[in-house]
């Protein structure tokens, strides 16, 4: 156990982070903490609620509870850092003296036909865009629309809005995010896994990337 221990937590690109019943981090590997906050920043010791805020506590917490209840694996699908990530929630056998733990393991960029079909999977109401941050909701529909393939013109029936509109809309994108064509679009829809409904979701802000 203790050498598959350590060649679970120095996977390249795995994030593994342990959680108690109670939400307090045990444990958060390099890769974590660069998939959860963009640099070297530890959470161990603090509360989820602590790092992340009471909106994300409030719909994280029953589902880490509800996997140690259970004893049952959930798969919980969400963007973070403006990267399509999931997490494999498993229940860890309760150590003497502590509280009853998860491991969650952690992978970014997933194609969605990858995942094992055998767990329940839970998609978070939360978005953490990261450096998409800085489009609007409007933008961000036009974003995911164009970056799907849909044709200006559909994209602005869609919308309920001109098609100039769009093309303001798809200028503005492209200053922003420092993009120059269609294909670097799709690629960012692609690595974040967005669709249109994604602009209506309540924005995380906790992505720590650009903070000192």
């Amino acid at each position: 156990m203790d050498e598959f221990w350590k060649i679970l937590k120095s996977q390249p690109g795995v994030g593994v982070l342990i959680v108690d019943y109670h939400g307090v981090v045990v444990y958060c590997n390099d890769q974590a903490k660069e998939i959860y906050y963009g640099r070297s920043f530890d959470p161990v010791g603090l509360t989820i609620e602590d790092v992340e805020g009471r909106e994300f506590a409030a719909e994280r917490l029953p589902i880490i509870q509800r996997v140690i209840d259970s004893g049952q694996p959930i798969i919980l699908q969400h963007v973070r850092g403006g990267k399509n990530t999931e997490a494999l929630l498993w229940p860890m056998s309760k150590a003497i003296s502590s509280a009853p733990q998860v491991i969650s393991i952690t992978r970014q960029c997933m194609q969605t036909d990858e995942s094992n079909g055998s767990y329940e999977k839970v998609n978070s109401r939360l978005i953490d865009l990261g450096p998409l941050d800085v489009l609007t909701k409007r933008e961000i529909e036009v974003l995911a629309l164009v970056g799907h393939g849909v044709p200006l013109k559909s994209v602005a029936v869609q919308l309920g809005v001109a098609q100039r509109t769009v093309e303001r809309y798809r200028t503005d994108i492209a200053r922003k995010l420092n993009i120059n064509s269609i294909a670097e679009a799709a690629r960012i829809v692609q690595v974040a896994g967005l669709d249109a409904d994604a602009a209506k979701l309540p924005r995380l802000h906790r992505w720590r990337k650009d903070e000192t």
